[in-house]
């Protein structure tokens, strides 16, 4: 995400609400263990970067602006570097918020992994604000949780409100849990506090599916664990979803949602998506609708949801449970696409994707934030062809055009410092209509002249579009042979 908060002693700052390495109390058994992949944003000037750690009370635990093996921590202009804390003996074990400090506009993504418990997942960091929604939250539903963690980016204790909300619509809505629950928050200069609906304290939420809202005094950053915890270790069903929370920045009157499923099926398992749409307004109803489209290469396929949402409500689209308004129908199996919301006033959403066959029957999760405008020039910070353990860390790439013409672009690979393959190359003269969406996919050809990522590549690339193009692209790497998958939102380049 681009550095939106400038500290007194440092030009760029990234505020991140969880990393880990080691056991982290707050969350599940097993390993946990963060990595930061940083991209240079600009095209000629080399990044100088820092990433300070802080405890959850806001004490600075270490600075880190030296590669592990001692070197300067930069990235040349348009590459990445990673962070990857258990290379950093100094770093002790423990749970640690971050901000990572650049002289010039960088893209950052972490991904924390869990193989112990079978776990893993990307987020990208969200500019700071007052106002901050996270669409899915659980409490006892099909073995899922929510943790939420809430960093405060000022200087000074920032106090609040969580509140929890279940719409009518939800299947747990008649049962004898509460449908909003309000926590307090008071969170000491630049620390973290966390709400985890795992404990007691939100047992009076009986079974939940909703969301939540935080109003603080002063500027946070938001990251919400999804949880499904169906037993100690790594056995089927564990997955994780890790999401940023979203402000009133990404509300819109259009949101576009590149990467859906519905019981689609392969040699992968099948995937399924769930989308959730929070209505942010305090006073004007919602009516929404969301047009589906399938990818390009599937069976062609067009249809509509319409909602009506309250104010501060919210709303789910289940795939597989969703009867379209337009054709009166269910979705179909199959269905490999993207999908277009409008609403009469802003509106934010989330997408959540599960595949509990995938990985021989172990099962992954992953997730992204919906786009309320586009770019014409993206950043894509981590990308994998990457062997890893029993597995392969691949990742896929999908770009949507949220413009109102049609959008040519090009992507740009670039290695990262310590890839094994040193591929640089590129993809040109892709062409979306409004609204379409594509999808590049490392196992199979993605350069000019039929060109492939090899095996031993990881790196980074900046999608460029046409001049005055709105484009938006998420990444997708998954690993099946050590039953995780992560997912993460492309950084709009300014």
């Amino acid at each position: 995400m681009k550095s939106t908060k400038t500290l007194a002693s440092l030009l760029v700052a990234l505020a991140f609400a969880l990393i880990a390495t080691g056991t982290a109390s707050a969350l599940t058994g097993g390993s946990w263990i963060s990595g930061v992949k940083i991209q240079n944003l600009t095209s000629g000037e080399t990044a100088q970067l820092s990433v300070d750690l802080y405890d959850a009370l806001g004490n600075l635990k270490y600075s880190i602006n030296q590669t592990s093996s001692g070197q300067p921590l930069i990235a040349a202009a348009g590459k990445s570097v990673e962070v990857y804390l258990p290379n950093f003996s100094q770093v002790a074990a423990g749970q640690y918020s971050a901000i990572v400090n650049s002289n010039v506009n960088v893209g950052a993504v972490v991904t924390t992994t869990n193989y112990p418990y079978g776990m893993a997942d990307s987020y990208n960091t969200m500019s700071p604000d007052t106002n901050v929604f996270v669409p899915y939250v659980y409490h006892n539903h099909n073995y899922w949780s929510t943790e939420i963690f809430i960093q405060n980016t000022t200087n000074s204790i920032v106090t609040g409100t969580v509140t929890f909300i279940e719409p009518p619509s939800s299947p747990y809505y008649s049962d004898p849990g509460v449908h909003e629950k309000t926590v307090s928050l008071n969170i000491p200069a630049y620390g973290v506090q966390s709400l985890d609906t795992a404990t007691s304290t939100y047992n009076d939420l009986g079974g939940f599916i909703g969301s939540a809202t935080i109003q603080t005094s002063g500027a946070v950053v938001v990251m919400a664990n999804q949880t499904r915890l169906v037993g100690a270790g790594d056995v089927p069903g564990n997955v994780l979803i890790s999401a940023r929370g979203l402000s009133t920045g990404d509300a819109g009157t259009k949101v576009l949602l590149p990467s859906l499923y519905n019981n689609f099926s392969g040699v992968s398992g099948t995937w399924r998506s769930g989308i959730k749409i929070v209505n942010p307004s305090t006073s004007s109803t919602a009516n929404v609708i969301v047009e589906f489209r399938s990818d390009p290469g599937m069976p062609p396929f067009t249809g509509t949801k319409s909602l009506t949402i309250p104010a501060g409500g919210n709303a789910e689209i289940y795939l597989p449970a969703t009867t379209l308004t337009s054709p009166s129908a269910p979705m179909p199996n199959q269905f490999k696409g993207y999908a277009i919301i409008t609403s009469n006033i802003p509106v934010v959403a989330t997408v959540q994707h599960t595949n509990y066959e995938g990985a021989n029957g172990y099962g992954v999760a992953v997730g992204y934030a919906g786009f309320a405008r586009g770019s014409t020039k993206i950043s894509l910070p981590s990308l994998y062809n990457w062997p890893s353990g029993a597995g392969v860390w691949i990742s896929g790439i999908k770009v949507q055009n949220y413009g109102t013409s049609d959008a040519t672009f090009k992507i740009t690979y670039s290695p990262d410092p310590d890839s094994i393959s040193n591929l640089s190359g590129t993809k040109t003269g892709v062409t979306l209509s409004p609204g379409q969406a594509i999808e590049f996919y490392f196992g199979s050809p993605v350069l000019d002249g039929n060109g492939s990522i090899p095996s031993g590549w990881k790196g980074s690339a900046v999608i460029e579009g046409s001049s005055g193009s709105e484009l938006v692209a998420t990444v997708i790497h998954t690993n099946y042979g050590r039953h995780v998958a992560t997912m993460y939102t492309g950084v709009p380049i300014p």
